[in-house]
This record gives structure tokens, sequence and C-alpha cells, in this order.
């Protein structure tokens, strides 16, 4: 960190460095690992361009479509890319916003603890998901909004207003949840006299105007297929099950470990504390009830929704924190000479931990580094199939003489995950379908033509393989009228076999 004479040059080295090193550990991950499921699904979905799909907007999905298209490559590491490049734009946004309100010193603590956040730094940072293409459009958005917060410049410009309705639309075309950051800088209007007057500003409606202008693609498309995506988010939300107190408040206590976790400890228990020091303490400034409207919808919402649900997620409340950096980098810089040096040493220890933590990981993943010694097979618990590339199935189906160039083999798989698996894996050589009851977008690509043969494939589980092969086959009897089992599919990990798909094929009847 600055600990001498704060100038240009110093700034811009530091910054430099901690942009340098997170992209190098992003670059490493997107090498190390294989697409993960939500990954697979987004790469496999991207190749049926669509106004929209059944589980997100599409704006990741075109991004994925155009880098394919582009570059003629499906690898992870291309399609990674391009969202390791929007995490570059991204630290230097929150720093850019971070120093215009606390300074310098204060936008490089902000980039630092931000860059060893490992939601940030990895799935937002990295990883083919809609949260880095939403996270680039709210900080763009806030930034352009950030006059609102300073008396002097409060009355921004109409085309000012505009750029922002454009950012907050594209925000909103990534992920719906970033309405909740909308509703951030309407709370923020709100909440003092000297800016409700500005709810009255054309300027407002004109940025709302063109964010609907922009999300009308998403609107259309849930109009045309009986609103299913708006629905299906909804659904995530709230149980419909009825109130059973255990078992949310064991949702709840995941959900907080969740975000302890994507966090880290530092960064979650003193953006808490700073929050609640502002609603305690009378010195209350306008940037920082700015940053505080922005972060406080998504992190409430979602914690709440949480006792009222069997199963949230916590990277939702994400694009809330996103906004309590500005509000941690400054309470770093005005540290006392006594408390940096503490405050260096957690970081250090934080970032140390993180580098092992995705060195190690990255290794594990990859060739099962850690339990190899243990026992072979790896033992249960050692669960890194999800986060694997499948491509041994594509080999040993064309081996088998299952599969080849030409028109695609039809497939099907029970669940949209390891449809998602095998469909990237595949490459296009085959065309697959789910048969389950949640096949997520599979359900609306067009219906496979009767063939006399399809395939059907799955992940098995680790023991009793015969009872789950026997299910499958009874659930299967009344659409196929001969079934025949193959030969399950190994899948290695570093060289040494790891899991198994099964596979049969089917004729129809």
């Amino acid at each position: 960190m600055i600990d001498r004479a704060v100038t240009p040059a110093r700034v811009a080295i530091v910054v430099f460095i901690i942009v340098f090193a997170a992209t190098l550990v992003r670059l490493y991950g997107a090498a190390m690992l294989g697409l993960g499921v939500d990954e697979s699904y987004m790469v496999v979905m991207a190749r049926h361009p669509s106004l929209s799909y059944f589980d997100h907007p599409p704006l990741t999905f075109w991004i994925v479509h155009v880098t394919a298209w582009l570059t003629g490559s499906e690898a992870g590491f291309v399609l990674r890319t391009p969202f390791i490049a929007m995490s570059v734009i991204s630290t230097l946004l929150l720093y850019q916003l971070t120093a215009r309100f606390y300074g310098a010193k204060a936008g490089v603590w902000a980039i630092a603890w931000f860059s060893i956040s490992p939601f940030f730094l990895l799935s937002a940072g990295s990883w083919v998901v809609p949260d880095g293409p939403m996270m680039l459009f709210l900080l763009v958005a806030a930034s352009l909004l950030a006059p609102l917060s300073d008396p002097m410049t409060r009355h921004i410009s109409k085309m000012r207003w505009g750029f922002a309705g454009l950012a907050f639309g594209l925000a909103l075309l990534s992920k719906y949840m970033a309405v909740l950051s909308g509703l951030g800088v309407l709370l923020f209007l709100l909440s003092d006299r000297t800016t409700r007057p500005l709810l009255r500003s054309s300027g407002l409606y004109i940025a709302v105007m063109i964010a609907l202008l922009v999300f009308s693609p998403v609107i259309y498309w849930n109009a045309m297929n009986d609103w299913q995506s708006f629905g299906f988010q909804l659904s995530r939300s709230v149980t419909s099950a009825g109130f059973d107190l255990p078992v949310h408040l064991v949702n709840t206590g995941r959900m907080l470990l969740g975000q302890l976790a994507y966090l880290q400890p530092v960064i979650l228990i003193v953006g808490l504390w700073l929050v609640v020091r502002f609603f305690r303490t009378g010195e209350k400034t306008v940037s920082g009830r700015y940053f505080l409207c922005l972060a406080i919808v998504p992190i409430i919402v979602f914690n709440v929704v949480a006792l009222l649900s069997r199963n949230t997620l916590p990277h939702w409340p994400m694009a809330g924190y996103l906004f309590l950096f500005p509000l941690l980098g400054s309470w770093f810089a005005k540290l006392k000479s006594s408390s940096v040096v503490l405050a260096k040493r957690a970081f250090t220890a934080s970032a140390a931990l993180i580098l092992i933590v995705v060195v190690l990981g990255g290794l594990h993943f990859k060739t099962g580094l850690l339990t190899r010694p243990l026992s072979s097979p790896p033992p249960r618990w050692d669960e890194t199939i999800r986060a694997m590339d499948w491509f041994d199935a594509k080999d040993a189906l064309i081996t088998r003489g299952l599969l080849q160039n030409g028109e695609p083999t039809p497939l099907y798989t029970l669940n949209w995950i390891d449809g998602a698996k095998i469909s990237y894996a595949l490459n296009g050589l085959a065309d697959v379908r789910v048969l389950g009851s949640d096949p997520r977008h599979f359900g609306l690509l067009p219906k496979l033509t009767p063939e006399s043969k399809v395939l059907i494939a799955g992940l098995l589980p680790y023991d009793d393989w015969e009872t789950r092969l026997n299910r499958v086959r009874a659930s299967l009897a009344g659409s196929f009228c001969e079934i025949t089992q193959h030969k399950p599919i190994t899948i290695n990990r570093g060289g040494s076999p790891y899991r198994a798909l099964f596979l049969l094929s089917a004729s129809s009847c």
C-alpha cells in the first residue's frame, strides 16, 4: 500500500501491480479449471442465439456466441478471456469511483480488497457467468451518476442521464437482480430533501426509458414464452412449500457462511460494521449515503429472502457488497499508523491464503494432486466432477462409432446439468435434449425429429450403479421400445479414472 507521499506515479505503480497480479491469478484459474456447470450451460445455449433465455437475460450468452464466432473456438480459456478483460475494467472503475470521493489511498485499498475477494476475483472476475458483465455496467452507471452526491454538480446533463440509463439497461440485460441497484439509486434520491426534486427531473425519466428500451428484448421474449424466465427466477427466491422454520434457519446460516467465504471475513465483517456505524453515528456524508443506498438494497433483500426460502444462493447479494468497497477503502485509508501495520498484515495473510487456495485448488481439480496419495479411487468427498470438462465422453463415443461428423447424433440426458456438461464436451457432434422435469432452456430448443435410435447418457453415482441403471431403464420404458446398455464411459482426472457416465442406446417405438 501507499505509506509515504501519495504521488500520481506511486499510485499508478501500485494500481498496476494490483491489477496485474489479480489478472495473473485469473488467467491461471482459467487455464487450470474446466468449465463449471453454469459455464458449460452458457456455452451450450449460446450456440442457439435468442432474444433471451429461460434462466437469464441474453447479454452473457451473446458475448459467448460472438467470442466463439470470432475465435473459432469454444475452449474454456478463450471464452473466459473477455470476462477477465471486463474484470480489469471493473477494477479501474472501482478505483476511480473511490478515489473521486475519498482520495487515491482509499482507491488503492478498495481495489486491493476487491481483488482478493474470492467472488470478485474468480466467479465475477473470470468465469463465463452473468455476474461479471452486470458488475461492470453497474459500476459504469454508478460512476456516471456519482455527481448526484455533490451539491455543486447535482443537476447533471440529460446526456449523462441517458448514458447512465444505457449502462443500467446493459446491467439488466446481464442479470435481473440489477434492478435492485436501480432501486438503490431511487432510495438515494428519496433519502434527502435536497435530492428529492431530482425525482421530477426529465433526465431521470430519459434514463429509465433508455434502460427499458435496452431491456425490451427480454420483455418481448418473456411475453412470447408465457413469462417463463421471470416466473422461474421468482420461484427460486421464495419457497412455495410452506414455512418451515428449521429449514429456513439452516438456509439462512448457509447463506451467511457462503457470503463469508465469497468475501473473506475481513471484508464482510468490516463492511457490515461500516453500515451499522453509518446509521449510528451523526457523521453522514452524502457520498457515504450514495454508496450505502446502492449497497443495502440487494444485501437486505436477499438475506431476508433467505429466511423465506429453502435454497437461496450466497452470491445473489454480491451486487450490493460491490458498493461497500469504496467505504471499506475510505476506512482503511484513514487508519492511524499503528493500525495500518495490522491492516497490512491482515491483507497480506488474506492474499496469501487466497493464492494458496487458488494454486493448490487448480492443481487438484486438474490432477487430483491432494487426494491421489490417500486412496484410489478418490474418497467420495473429493467431488470435482462438475468443474471438470468431460471430453473423455467425446473420445469414447467416437472410438465406439457412436458419434460421427455430419448430422449431429440425438442424445438425451436426465437433467440439465448432465446435459450442459455432455453437450459442451461433444462440441456439436450430438444434439442434446433433457428428459427430466427441469430441462431449463433445453426445453425450449426445437424438438428432435423422430429417430430410430438415440443415445441416453448421464453421470453415474459413486456406488449402486445397477440399481440406478434399473431405475433409469424403467423410467424410459414408456418412451422407448428397446433399450441397450453399453459399457460406462470413464472420465479421467490427471490420467487416472475418476468418475463414469452411463450410456444407453434406445429405439423409438
